[in-house]
C-alpha cells in the first residue's frame, strides 16, 4: 500500500510547536514516524509521562487479547506478528508489523477480536499507553491517529494478499514465497521453526516439513535447527511465480 501524503501534525491543541511527517509509514516512513515520536517524547514531559517502554524477546507474548482491548502499542523497533487462533487452537499469522506500527485500537472504545494476540517475531522495543491516556493523546497528537490508520491499511493489505495467495496458489508456491520474504542477506533464514512457517500459511507443521524436505531433495534448500539456507533462490522464485524474465 503506497501513500503519497504530506502532513503537518500539531503536537497538541493550542501549541505553537509542530512536527512534520512527509513520508509513508513503511520503510523509510516508519523510521520517520519513530523518530518523530521519539523527539516528541523528549520534548514534551506530559507525553513522556504516560509512555511505558518495554523490551520483548523473540517468541514472547507482547499483548494478550485483553491487553489489546485496554492499551495502545507503538512499535519502535523489531517486528511483531498478529496471531489469531481457532477453536482447535490452530494459529494463523494475520499480519506482520514493522517499526512505526500503532495497534491496540481497543483502547479507543473498539473491543477488537477476542482471539487475536501479538507475539514478537524478533527482539522488539515497544511503547505501551493505557486506554484512558490513549484516548486523550490521540486527540492531542494527531500523529498517533495517523499511525493507527496507516497500520490498519497495512494489515488490510496483508490480509488481501494472503487471501489472494490462498485462492490462486498451492502450498509449495506460498511456502517458496514466504521463504524468499524471510531470507536475510538473500539466502539465510534464522530462528524460524517449521511451526512458525505453518502459522504464517495457515496449515499444519507436518505439511510444511514435508514440502521443505521435498525442496531439500530438489537441492533448493539446506535444513538445520531453526535455520534454512536457500541454495537456489532462482528456482524458488520460479516456484513462487515471481521469477523475472
Amino acid at each position: 500500500m503506497k501513500f503519497h501524503m504530506h502532513e503537518v501534525f500539531p503536537v497538541r491543541s493550542g501549541s505553537s510547536k509542530s512536527f512534520t511527517l512527509t513520508a509513508p509509514l513503511q520503510s523509510s516512513g516508519n523510521t520517520n514516524l519513530t523518530q518523530t515520536l521519539t523527539a516528541l517524547r523528549e520534548e514534551d514531559p506530559a507525553f513522556s509521562k504516560v509512555i511505558h517502554a518495554q523490551h520483548v524477546e523473540r517468541g514472547q507474548l507482547v499483548a494478550t487479547p485483553d491487553d489489546l482491548a485496554q492499551k495502545m502499542y507503538v512499535l519502535m523497533s523489531g517486528r511483531v506478528n498478529l496471531i489469531c487462533t481457532n477453536n482447535e487452537g490452530r494459529r494463523l499469522v494475520i499480519a506482520t508489523l514493522e517499526p512505526g506500527a500503532i495497534f491496540g485500537e481497543g483502547a479507543l472504545d473498539n473491543p477488537g477480536d477476542p482471539s487475536t494476540f501479538v507475539e514478537a517475531a524478533e527482539p522488539v522495543s515497544i511503547w505501551v499507553i493505557p486506554a484512558t491516556e490513549a484516548r486523550m493523546l490521540t486527540m492531542q497528537y494527531p500523529i498517533l491517529g495517523w499511525g493507527l490508520l496507516q497500520t490498519y491499511g497495512e494489515r488490510l493489505l496483508q490480509v488481501e494478499n494472503s487471501l489472494e495467495d490462498v485462492a490462486y496458489k498451492k502450498l509449495p508456491e506460498r511456502l517458496a514465497t514466504l521463504l524468499l520474504d524471510l531470507a536475510e542477506d538473500g539466502d539465510v533464514i534464522k530462528g524460524v521453526s517449521h511451526q512458525a512457517l505453518a502459522d504464517h500459511l495457515g496449515t499444519y507443521r507436518e505439511t510444511v516439513s514435508a514440502i521443505l524436505r521435498d525442496f531439500k531433495r530438489q537441492g533448493l534448500v539446506e535444513l538445520g535447527y531453526r535455520r534454512i539456507n536457500l541454495v537456489d533462490s532462482e528456482a524458488l522464485e520460479e516456484i513462487a511465480g515471481i521469477a523475472e524474465w
